[in-house]
């Protein structure tokens, strides 16, 4: 079990974020410190080049002006109190002492073994009896055959390197403590829209809701664009998921009545004594009522081609104004029976590439929605304009208009609003108006003043005609 956990705990990303985030501030720590300190012992562990510096100094000062030269620099830079002076001791080949700089503080060393045969050109270091300070010194032999011997105590840098040790040592369960709670800490930061991303999903898996969201931050960063995205992708699905429910409730309300009346009229041809004339009379009505379901079907399928861009278009040369008058002269007899005046704006030169019939279906059902909506003694004006790259028709009517709240939903397949439900349709116009629009690169829009009647405007790109 334990063992179980375990590797789940390893495969996790917060664990993963908390162990890189720890190795690379420890490693970089301890690099830093090991750095540090090697620049530290290099700066202090010098001393030989200084201390060969200062004997070529004194050397060449007593090849120059004799040993008096030295002992008067010399006892110019030295000071009684300071460890760092510089140990200078000249001897002659008997190895008596001619001169020694600051006698008091190197009357502790052990100096009984600085022979001149022995020590010229060699390094030796040299500890004191009281403190273990080390002294180290280096010889040349003179012209006049003494011995120039130059030294310096190393017991100022083996203390600060030791220190410097100590300090390293005494930081590295800091270190490691303090990479680790960063290392959580940032995890956990980080993490934070991920667990709330995962928190929604499960919620969503659970109650099959999509209205559920992830709490923005507006922190700016990626996983806040992460959140927002998953956030509108729910807010899409659920939009989706709520039109196919009203698309499925559309669909099932309006089959309900031309399936009913199907069974109707197939139960009466049924009944017995029923003659050959109430047969095709119940026939024919139930041909007409198949053909409104399979109207419906084709429309839907219709739709859906060209929202998914696999509709085919049989594209031709059309002039916008010939067309125009084959939906007017269509929709004439009904505009008059509703005593409805239909009135035509067109200029005759406007031609462009559409599938002619597809179109025909774009322009007959705005018409016959501007006719459906407007009262008796209204108007229906239809007008034609050149913008350029654009031809534009525009579909006015003096109607009832279209309330605010429905107009982002008249675009919907199978919407219809509480004015249309009394009105015969499928409510699949406007959608397929819209989808054939976007077919043909063109697109569509609505203004609307309720009471005051509407506007519908058709764009679609001119192309040269071929």
């Amino acid at each position: 079990m334990r063992s179980s956990l375990s590797k789940r705990l390893h495969k996790t990303l917060g664990f993963r974020l908390t162990a890189w985030y720890s190795a690379i501030f420890i490693l970089s720590s301890l690099t830093f410190s090991i750095v540090s300190y090697l620049f530290v012992f290099s700066s202090v562990r010098d001393n030989r080049g200084v201390i060969e510096a200062q004997l070529s100094k004194y050397a060449s000062l007593a090849e120059a002006d004799g040993i008096s030269a030295i002992e008067n620099l010399v006892r110019q830079q030295q000071h009684p109190s300071r460890r760092s002076s510089f140990f200078v001791r000249i001897v002659d080949p008997s190895s008596k002492t001619l001169f020694l700089s600051n006698s008091r503080l190197w009357e502790k060393f052990d100096l009984a073994n600085l022979q001149s045969e022995s020590l010229e050109g060699r390094w030796h270091y040299y500890t004191s009896r009281r403190d273990g300070d080390l002294l180290e010194v280096a010889s040349v032999s003179l012209k006049d055959k003494n011995l120039l011997q130059v030294g310096k105590s190393i017991q100022d840098r083996e203390e600060v390197l030791e220190r410097f040790r100590e300090t390293l040592l005494a930081t590295i369960i800091p270190m490691v403590i303090i990479g680790l709670t960063g290392g959580t800490f940032l995890a956990f930061r980080a993490l934070r829209p991920i667990r709330s991303l995962s928190a929604v999903a499960r919620s969503i898996v659970a109650t099959g809701r999509f209205d559920a969201r992830v709490p923005d931050n507006q922190t700016g960063d990626e996983l806040n664009d992460l959140v927002v995205l998953f956030n509108q992708m729910l807010a899409k699905i659920e939009a989706l998921i709520g039109g196919m429910k009203d698309a499925l409730d559309n669909v099932a309300h309006d089959l309900h009545t031309p399936v009913t009346r199907l069974r109707g009229m197939a139960e009466e041809a049924l009944r017995s004594g029923a003659g050959d004339e109430a047969i095709r009379e119940a026939l024919a009505d139930c041909l007409e009522e198949a053909e409104r379901v399979v109207a419906m079907l084709n429309t839907l399928m219709d739709i859906s081609e060209a929202e998914t861009g696999t509709m085919k278009l049989a594209l031709e040369n059309v002039n916008l104004r010939a067309l125009i008058d084959e939906v007017v002269e269509l929709y004439g007899y009904v505009a008059d029976d509703k005593n409805v005046a239909l009135s035509t704006k067109v200029p005759g030169d406007i031609c462009l590439r559409a599938d002619r019939t597809r179109l025909r279906q774009v322009l007959a059902n705005l018409v016959d929605n501007a006719i459906k909506y407007t009262p008796a003694g209204g108007c229906v004006d239809i007008e034609v304009s050149d913008k350029g790259q654009q031809a534009v028709v525009l579909v006015k009517d003096n109607g009832v208009g279209i309330p605010i709240d429905e107009m982002p939903r008249i675009w919907e397949r199978l919407y219809r609003g509480d004015k249309s439900r009394s009105q015969r349709g499928l409510g699949l116009g406007l959608s397929l108006v819209k989808a054939v629009a976007q077919a043909h690169r063109g697109e569509v829009e609505v203004s609307s003043n309720p009471g005051g009647g509407s506007l519908f405007s058709l764009y679609l790109p001119l192309t040269p005609a071929v």
